[in-house]
């Protein structure tokens, strides 16, 4: 048998068989290059020394097992592959420019509004003090996000996040329980409760409501379910309703009379939250502190203790 045949030779000036994939950078030079007809016109636009740009070409044309480019006069020339991929290039260096664009666009300023998401009543009571929380925060604009959806603080969703249960365990989080917010039975002083229209909650929203109010109305028909706590101190005030409303929203109003103590079962701790994306804006940690601050001064409103014992009856 004869000896196996050899492998083909290969001139120094051969490509070796591609090793890796091309990086980014190799391919964002080779774009500029292919735009700019020449290795210093690509230089220019990169700033970078057009050695650098004619190494890191080479580099490229090594990792792909392709000659990218043939040198005419004072022109480099794409191959025919070289013209297939410049059409790639382009679309690549097209796509970078939008993400580094929309990247800018989405990253907060400085100066930029602070973004705080809570529940309806607790963005209720910060609606109220929004004047005072900003003035706190030495004039930071801030934008509430009334909302039961969990907006995602690593996403940047939103900037502070009042939560009443779940708090996030992620790395990256920052939680600090700043008060609790207890409800209890209320009716307007002009209605009878034995008589009254009975509005409870829909289970999804809070089972423990739902179980305390079908204990009080012990077999009586429900009229409505409400999720929403400030939607259920409008039924107790305008529609005559017995219902469960937030202490420190329904104790405010004269025209009501709260009909027992507020239930701890009820009850639901208030979690401050921030995340490490926004957490480094002075405005963000200012908003921080002055809602710890609000928090504190409004413990006894949010626990219903502020009640006056002649509102009582």
């Amino acid at each position: 048998m004869g000896e196996p045949a050899s492998p083909p030779s290969r001139c120094d000036g051969d490509l070796a068989s591609p090793t890796r994939q091309a990086s980014w950078d190799d391919i964002r030079i080779f774009n500029a290059i292919a735009v700019g007809g020449s290795m210093a016109v690509a230089a220019a636009r990169l700033g970078l020394s057009e050695a650098t740009v004619a190494r890191r070409l080479k580099t490229l044309e090594s990792d792909l097992g392709l000659r990218l480019f043939m040198r005419e006069a004072n022109r480099l020339v794409p191959t025919p592959a070289g013209s297939e991929l410049a059409v790639e290039a382009r679309e690549l260096d097209a796509a970078a420019h939008r993400f580094a664009v929309r990247a800018e666009a989405a990253r907060p300023l400085a100066n930029a509004p602070v973004r705080v998401t809570a529940t309806t009543s607790i963005s209720l009571l910060l609606t109220m003090h929004a004047t005072t929380i900003s003035a706190a925060a030495g004039g930071v604009e801030i934008v509430i996000i009334s909302t039961r959806s969990r907006l995602d603080l690593a996403r940047g969703e939103a900037d502070i996040a009042l939560r009443m249960t779940k708090v996030p365990e992620q790395p990256g989080h920052y939680a600090q329980k700043v008060g609790r917010l207890m409800q209890a039975l209320y009716i307007r002083r002009d209605v009878e409760p034995d008589t009254a229209p009975i509005i409870s909650v829909n289970r999804e929203t809070s089972s423990r409501i739902d179980d305390y109010i079908m204990t009080y109305a012990a077999g009586r028909p429900i009229a409505a379910r409400v999720g929403d706590s400030s939607a259920r101190y409008e039924s107790i005030r305008s529609a005559g309703a017995l219902s469960m409303a937030p202490c420190f929203m329904a104790d405010a109003d004269p025209s009501l009379r709260r009909l027992e103590p507020p239930p701890e079962q009820t009850g639901d701790d208030i979690y401050l939250v921030s995340h490490d994306v926004s957490r480094g804006r002075p405005g963000v940690v200012a908003v921080l502190a002055a809602l710890r601050k609000l928090f504190r001064e409004h413990q006894a409103r949010l626990l219903g203790l502020a009640l006056q014992p002649e509102r009582n009856r």
